[in-house]
């Protein structure tokens, strides 16, 4: 049964219910179930700059997006701010305090107006105790996270900033793509900075080598004229120029 067909909705659309039957969170549960799971968590649209939770505050709840963006970070001794991650549609947040503890390992903030539920833990707690599968669901999300987080470690060791710029574009472009590829940056440059580790001037002078490649940026619109050249930079640090025209 779908929640349309019991009339019970609790504010979800349908584009909200496809976002979440594609959470491995909630594997093999139908729509009925989904419902109970969430506990009549209602969507919320909440405004950029909102602080959903901070670093060290009681863990009351997690969150799941469903449109928009949120950024979790934490901040060093010195006041810097370290970009844990920018997370958007389909993304849970802080699911893993379930587990690791009451208190909240970093804090959360929205970075682009967002659609959010807030998930109660207690509720969701008392669910796992008659779902196990729900469990499981989690233990393998939380899998997939530490492959995210060792595999950024790994770039972040390896890669010039230039490099880090180009595999972020890269990753936006389609996969099949050889050739020229035109797309739009998810969000400000700023934030894709601070993702990547970078300042804002080791940001500006990493899109500066990436234009002896032909590659141009107007706003949030890049222009790759050949993908496979990209690819070439982030796996070898060596630039392919673009052929003089005619």
């Amino acid at each position: 049964m779908t929640l349309q067909d019991n009339g019970a909705t609790n504010g979800l659309t349908e584009e909200d219910l496809q976002v979440l039957r594609g959470i491995s969170l909630f594997a093999g549960i139908d729509d009925a179930e989904l419902l109970e799971v969430l506990g009549g968590a209602m969507p919320r649209i909440h405004p950029r700059g909102r602080v959903l939770f901070q670093h060290g505050e009681r863990a009351d709840a997690f969150y799941i997006i469903l449109g928009g963006l949120v950024k979790v970070m934490r901040h060093t001794a010195d006041g810097n701010e370290v970009i844990l991650g920018v997370f958007g549609q389909g993304a849970a947040i802080a699911e893993a305090t379930l587990f690791l503890g009451r208190r909240y390992p970093a804090t959360a903030e929205v970075a682009a107006d967002a659609r959010l539920l807030r998930v109660d833990i207690e509720h969701f707690r008392q669910v796992l105790v008659s779902r196990p599968e729900l469990a499981l669901n989690m233990l393998k999300a939380a899998y997939q996270r530490i492959g995210y987080l060792v595999s950024e470690l790994e770039r972040l060791k390896s890669q010039t900033g230039s490099q880090r710029v180009a595999d972020f574009i890269l990753e936006l472009c389609p996969d099949d793509t050889a050739g020229e590829a035109h797309i739009d940056l998810p969000y400000e440059k700023g934030l894709i900075a601070a993702r990547l580790g970078m300042k804002p001037e080791s940001f500006s002078r990493a899109l500066k080598r990436l234009r002896e490649m032909g590659v141009e940026i107007h706003r949030d619109h890049v222009r790759v004229p050949d993908v496979s050249a990209l690819r070439h930079f982030v796996e070898t640090g060596e630039i392919v120029r673009p052929a003089p025209a005619g």
